[in-house]
């Protein structure tokens, strides 16, 4: 089929409301893999079919750089390293800051840590009041993956704001972000640093402990690493688990017979979770570039070329998931890639997973009868600032926790 866009002369530029528009989406994956370029500012190859996204994402010949990657750092002084750094750092610096994470972020201290992240879902919707119209990404959605981050590296809760105060502003999400401001960032890098000063002298049983317990390496450089991890943690762990929380109780309650199913069985939780990642995906987007000349599904690639996987669109693949765009916890289960694949895959997977389960067998326990507040409150904001309001039914269980 043509593609659409053929005869502008251009490739056509995809920005965040396309990845999330799936008639769009629909429309490029007809067209197969195609040119385009990502908010006018980066050209590209994107890929919409599951089988084609699932081999660029393990395709050696696409493990390069992106072409910025050697004006990236981790930062060492007072600046504040940004989102996009992070994500596209030199080589050896990203394999090493993965490294750092992976021998450490295991499915045993997931395991572990299972106890804290509920006590923390417990004490955010124990605040939450009866009959009254709420703001979810206010009260839960976006605090919860926050306190379940500071959980994992161990930072007290007296101290959590300055957390709170770079993450609900820099690189917040749904609307309500404070404004940007070069303070938050630097005041972060610098009480970051001295908890990991602390942390090398008296270590805990939390992340930050165990990352700079790695024996034959250089202190210096042990410490540098830490501060690059816990900060791609910080930028990289919380908006998905927030979407995907806002927008899968969203789904279920306005599809009111899914969230009765959960409220009558909650062993199809697992089942729903993963029907939720494979139809919400909360991350749009999974890149690789090459690093040589190569060829991408019959395209040819120039070395340092991009190829962008368009995760909503592979997880909705009609010759991978049939009937894709149903939402179905009971389909036959298939990988989706919502965590990507290979050599980038999600190092926070299993965590995410723990939190969602939580979140939502919590919701699910302590207020069967949520609801949808409608007319919400928020309506009339612009899309991007949309915000989800709900009710608690009066009747529901809802005494405070004692502690």
């Amino acid at each position: 089929m043509e593609c659409p866009y053929a005869g502008s002369g251009r490739p056509p530029v995809i920005g965040a409301e396309t990845l999330r528009d799936h008639a769009a989406l629909r429309r490029l994956r007809e067209s197969g893999t195609v040119e385009v370029s990502l908010g006018g500012r980066e050209d590209g190859l994107m890929v919409t079919r599951y089988e084609v996204a699932a081999a660029v994402l393990v395709e050696p010949a696409l493990r390069g750089e992106h072409p910025l990657a050697v004006s990236m750092r981790t930062g060492a002084d007072e600046e504040a390293c940004d989102e996009e750094q992070l994500f596209f750092l030199p080589t050896e610096e990203h394999r090493r800051l993965r490294r750092t994470v992976s021998r450490h972020l295991t499915h045993r201290r997931v395991a572990a840590l299972v106890p804290r992240v509920q006590r923390e879902a417990d004490l955010l919707l124990a605040a939450v009041p009866a009959g009254e119209a709420v703001d979810l990404v206010r009260v839960f959605s976006r605090p919860f993956p926050v306190a379940v981050l500071c959980e994992l590296l161990g930072i007290p809760r007296e101290e959590r704001g300055y957390v709170r105060d770079y993450l609900y502003g820099w690189v917040a999400e749904y609307g309500g972000a404070s404004t940007v401001t070069e303070s938050a960032g630097h005041a972060l890098s610098r009480y970051l640093k001295g908890l990991i000063e602390a942390r090398a002298g008296s270590p805990g049983d939390d992340l930050i402990s165990a990352m700079l317990r790695q024996g034959g390496e250089d202190a210096e450089l042990l410490r540098e690493d830490a501060l690059a991890a816990v900060r791609f943690l910080l930028v990289a762990g919380h908006r998905p688990v927030t979407r995907l929380i806002t927008d899968g109780l969203e789904l279920l309650l306005r599809r009111r017979e899914h969230w009765e199913r959960l409220v009558a069985d909650p062993g199809r939780l697992d089942a729903t979770v993963e029907e939720l990642l494979r139809h919400v995906t909360p991350t749009t987007l999974a890149s690789r570039y090459a690093g040589a000349p190569t060829e991408v599904d019959g395209a040819e690639l120039a070395g340092g070329g991009g190829v962008h996987c368009a995760l909503a669109a592979v997880n909705r693949d009609p010759e991978r998931f049939e009937d894709p765009d149903r939402f179905d916890p009971d389909r036959a289960p298939l990988a989706h890639l919502s965590f990507g694949l290979g050599h980038k895959h999600c190092l926070g997977s299993a965590l995410a997973r723990a939190e969602l389960r939580i979140a939502f067998g919590t919701l699910l326990a302590r207020f069967p009868r949520l609801a949808l507040a409608e007319p919400a409150p928020g309506v009339g904001e612009e899309p991007e600032r949309r915000r989800l309001w709900l009710v608690l039914a009066p009747d529901d269980d809802h005494e405070p926790l004692q502690r």
